[in-house]
């Protein structure tokens, strides 16, 4: 019995002596060395938020009156694109009593420092934030002069596109 004891001890003590471990140093390229490389990546999607004018009422006998304001109030857009802005109006306020009776009217848009007129299907792109159109609804006094009696009204449309700058 004492044989297996010592046997058993001498076991033990032979398997707890310690490995030594190699390492080379950080400066010597070793022939096991290895280079990776990683791509991080991510996607960004396109947003942008456009503010219109609200629906306005003109005055009687006034000429000239402020439509509103067509605003690029927030985008995120690529460097290549453009949110682009089309005014579509047939420019005759409409008789709710008898269609046929219209009242003229035309859209001059201010962009900057140019203005223009806005015809049918009129466009133009906005891409920096706070960029901006105001509107004016223009009735001549010879339009005025001649309206029958009653309530008038016509539809504007602003169609907004995410386009191709340029």
């Amino acid at each position: 019995m004492k044989k297996m004891i010592a046997f058993l001890s001498a076991a033990a003590i032979v398997s707890a002596v310690s490995v030594t471990a190699f390492a080379t140093d950080a400066n010597e390229q070793s022939t096991n060395s290895r280079k990776s490389n990683v791509t991080i990546s991510t996607s960004v999607a396109p947003a942008y938020m456009v503010s219109i004018p609200a629906n306005t009422t003109v005055a009687f006998n006034q000429t000239r009156t402020a439509f509103g304001t067509v605003m690029l109030e927030s985008a995120r857009i690529a460097p290549n694109k453009a949110v682009k802005v089309t005014i579509t109006s047939d420019g005759e306020l409409n008789n709710s009593a008898d269609r046929t009776t219209v009242i003229p009217y035309s859209l001059t848009a201010v962009k900057g420092n140019t203005a223009e007129e806005v015809r049918d299907g009129y466009f133009t792109t906005l891409k920096d934030i706070g960029e901006k159109i105001e509107l004016t609804i223009n009735i001549s006094q010879r339009a005025w002069d001649s309206a029958a009696a009653g309530d008038y009204s016509d539809t504007v449309t602003f169609n907004i596109a995410y386009v191709e700058a340029g």
